[in-house]
C-alpha cells in the first residue's frame, strides 16, 4: 500500500519535472521556429530541386553557424533578468 508520504514525494518529484520543462520550454520553441528554414531547405535538397554545389555549401553553413551559436555558452547572470 502506497502511503501518504510517498504520494507526496511523488508529487513533489512531479512538480520539479514539470517546473524545469516550464523554465526551459520557450528555449526549447525558439530553437524549433528557428530551425524550420533549415529543414525546408535540407528537404528541398532531399527532394532533389536543382541544388548546386554553392547552395548546399551555403546551406551547410547557415546550419554550422546557427549550431554554433545555440551550443555557445551563455553571458554571465548579472541578476538583471527574471524568468
Amino acid at each position: 500500500m502506497v502511503t501518504a508520504a510517498e504520494v507526496t514525494a511523488g508529487l513533489a518529484a512531479a512538480e520539479a519535472i514539470v517546473s524545469a520543462i516550464v523554465k526551459v520550454a520557450p528555449a526549447i520553441e525558439q530553437g524549433v521556429v528557428s530551425s524550420i528554414p533549415y529543414v525546408q531547405a535540407i528537404a528541398g535538397l532531399i527532394r532533389g530541386s536543382n541544388a548546386t554545389a554553392e547552395e548546399i555549401d551555403a546551406v551547410l553553413a547557415r546550419i554550422n553557424a546557427e549550431a554554433d551559436l545555440f551550443l555557445s555558452p551563455l553571458p554571465p547572470d548579472d541578476g538583471t533578468t527574471t524568468t
